[in-house]
């Protein structure tokens, strides 16, 4: 699956509902976690903060508690989130959630999707 591909998928889910920690690694590694692979999601992250397709952020009291910019931070924050759960995340970790612009995208994409299949 390409980063591309990735990034849709993930931001499809956050249409749902946010995204788990889990299922970005899961999408972007399929399972298997190498050097490789944790570049890859990590890449991902990156893509999906630096465009503000989504948002990381930790379930609160108030629900969903975006994590405090700057976003340039972010990734950093993540791999060390992720260095401390070993890579898997097993439903522990942060989550994310779509941007408003994360949400034009990933509806285009559905929509076009849906086209293609009728």
């Amino acid at each position: 699956m390409s980063e591309r591909e990735m990034i849709d998928e993930l931001l499809e889910d956050g249409l749902v509902d946010w995204v788990s920690l889990h299922n970005v690694v899961w999408v972007c590694t399929s399972g298997t976690i190498n050097p490789d692979t944790k570049r890859v999601a990590l890449d991902v992250l990156h893509r999906l903060y630096s465009e503000e397709l989504m948002v990381p952020g930790d379930l609160g009291e108030t629900g969903f508690e975006d994590w405090a910019p700057p976003s340039e931070t972010w990734v950093i924050r993540s791999e060390m989130e992720l260095d401390a759960l070993d890579w898997h995340p097993m439903g522990d970790g942060f989550w994310l959630r779509l941007t408003p612009h994360g949400k034009v995208i990933a509806l285009g994409h559905a929509a076009t999707r849906d086209d293609d299949s009728a």
